[in-house]
């Protein structure tokens, strides 16, 4: 027992040793350097890594943290500081200069440089990479892939990517990005795709068959995904499913008895108010479902809540003013046990238990026109926006998805006043910019339309939604000749009875007949909000654009595209 306790203690006493030995980089006890583990798994932050670069004296393990934390750098999305990281480097031996190649073809495949990013991978001996590194290596493969939007090119280095995978979570990862790319795939590519005599191609190609099959019918679909999982035992995803499927398997459809419409039907908000009401009600038709109208200018918001669940009202819509929404928001408690669609979103929103945001909100634009822009090849935008909290919101949201589309931060200019425009415009044309996305009045977008026909200068022009106005003039649709905006699909079809009807008691404002638009999608969302919130990927053709629940169940719309082309307007395929 004796000379056991001294072995344990002996042990106890080397293995901090051990452990220090192998961490400050010297050589392990196998005789390897340091520098193999590039070979593994980059676990730690970037942070941890650069600290580690400023503690160590040798050059060639300061080498490899620079690796390392470059390597973190691009997962966390800070291109920059990656690429100035691996500027650093130099006289790195073979082990280096191969995990180099590796992430210099990641941080073009993220910036799309696809041509670099397929130069880097020809020039890799995929033999001389450990099952880590060649995960990497795959996932560079993938991201070049989606970027040609080849998605099953995609699709089959990710099925690559999970054999090397031994990590559980790195795994589920990995699931969720191939479901992610099949789920937003055309559908006539998924059933015409052969599985090629892969048995894992194959399972993910019927799984999502069976969710395209019976997305419609949310209440089939957890049973079709059980009847796949049962016949797919051993696939991957059969045991790490697929994390946004997997609240599908206790999914209950939406039932509504009494609904409270919670809107300002009084004072100077009651035009906006009555007209979001008229679009809801026209929307309700003949339904049986009751509805009860609360005027919160009349009410507060807290005591109408109140009130409702008093009388058995489960479900609520509204309300339409920001400071009502703060007010709920901040009550979470006063929600308990009611489904509420809130008719706007504030910067304080945030996740709650069956609530969802929905308003016409200047997000939706600007997510839509990056996209746009970056579906057409353009690397270099350039973004104008008013000095207000639409422009400040509209630059945010446009920044953010630039970000995930391009790697890199958009151009992004304020005005504050007309005056300003030209100016801002002047210093983004030294620039080199290809487009401009504008959000201004029809007034101001006519002088920086003006400003870049003097200029001479060839530059595709977005723009978002406030400057189309039923006041807009054929002279103007003229000038504005080639330029792309953004709106709501009710706009589609001016010859509609639906469309002539509005108009008729909006006298034609656009601003009223959008406000009409959200109150009958209001109700259309209303009524499948379990549908919404619990089936990803659900979406409904609505008169505001195609809805569905986003982060936070904030409702997203998909805005259709229009272009003036010789003094009129025409639709633009989406």
């Amino acid at each position: 027992m004796t000379i056991l306790l001294q072995r344990i203690n002996l042990k106890n006493r080397l293995m901090p040793f051990l452990f220090a030995l192998v961490l400050a980089g010297c050589t392990n006890l196998f005789g390897n350097s340091f520098t193999s583990v590039l070979k593994n798994d980059a676990n730690a932050s970037s942070e941890y890594y650069i600290n580690q670069i400023q503690r160590t004296q040798n050059l060639e393990d300061q080498q490899t943290y620079k690796l390392l934390a470059a390597r973190v750098l691009v997962r966390e999305n800070k291109i920059p500081q990656a690429q100035a990281m691996l500027a650093e480097l130099n006289d790195l031996n073979e082990e280096q200069l191969l995990d180099k190649a590796i992430i210099e073809a990641h941080i073009a495949a993220v910036k799309g440089n696809n041509k670099a990013a397929d130069t880097r991978l020809k020039a890799i001996d995929l033999a001389l990479l450990s099952p880590s590194q060649k995960a990497r290596y795959y996932e560079v493969v993938a991201r070049v892939a989606k970027n040609r939007n080849q998605i099953m090119n995609a699709v089959k280095a990710r099925i690559q990517i999970d054999s090397l995978l031994t990590d559980t979570q790195r795994k589920q990862e990995n699931n969720d990005r191939t479901w992610a790319l099949l789920r937003n795939a055309n559908r006539g590519l998924i059933n015409n795709t052969s599985a090629e005599g892969s048995a894992a191609l194959g399972g993910w190609l019927a799984l999502t068959k069976a969710y395209n099959d019976n997305l419609n019918h949310p209440a089939q679909l957890s049973q079709a995904l059980q009847s796949w999982k049962a016949a797919y035992p051993r696939h991957s995803a059969s045991y790490l499913f697929p994390t946004e499927l997997q609240g599908l398997f206790n999914f209950q459809q939406t039932q509504l008895n009494q609904v409270a419409l919670l809107l300002p039907l009084s004072g100077d908000a009651q035009i906006i108010g009555s007209t979001i009401k008229r679009g809801f009600d026209d929307a309700r038709g003949g339904s049986d479902i009751q509805v009860k109208v609360f005027d919160t200018l009349a009410t507060p918001v807290e005591s109408i809540i109140e009130q409702a669940k008093l009388e058995g009202i489960s479900t609520v819509v509204g309300p339409l003013l920001k400071q009502n929404v703060d007010k709920l928001t901040n009550r979470p408690d006063l929600l308990q046990g009611l489904n509420v669609l809130t008719l706007n979103s504030t910067a304080n929103s945030r996740a709650i238990g069956q609530l969802c945001y929905y308003g016409l909100a200047p997000e939706d634009e600007a997510e839509s026109a990056a996209n746009r822009i970056w579906d057409q090849g353009i690397q270099n935008p350039f973004i104008i926006v008013p000095q207000s909290d639409l422009g400040r919101r509209t630059a945010s949201a446009f920044n953010t998805r630039w970000q995930q589309l391009s790697g890199t931060d958009a151009n992004i200019k304020f005005y504050n006043s007309a005056d300003d425009i030209t100016y801002t415009l002047q210093s983004g044309l030294n620039q080199n910019i290809q487009a401009l996305y504008i959000v201004a009045t029809n007034n101001q977008l006519s002088d920086i339309k003006m400003a870049i026909d003097n200029s001479n200068i060839n530059l595709k022009l977005f723009a978002s939604s406030r400057s189309n106005s039923s006041n807009n003039t054929p002279e103007y649709r003229l000038l504005m000749n080639g330029l792309e905006f953004s709106d709501i699909p009710f706009f589609k079809d001016v010859d509609s009875a639906q469309y002539k009807k509005v108009a008729g008691f909006t006298n034609g404002d656009y601003s009223l007949m959008r406000l009409y638009a959200m109150g009958a999608d209001a109700w259309l969302l209303i009524n499948q909000f379990n549908e919404l919130r619990q089936v990803p990927g659900f979406n409904i053709n609505g008169l505001t654009g195609k809805l569905s629940a986003g982060p936070n169940c904030n409702i997203e719309r998909d805005m259709t595209w229009y272009q003036y082309q010789n003094a009129s307007v025409e639709v633009l395929s989406n």
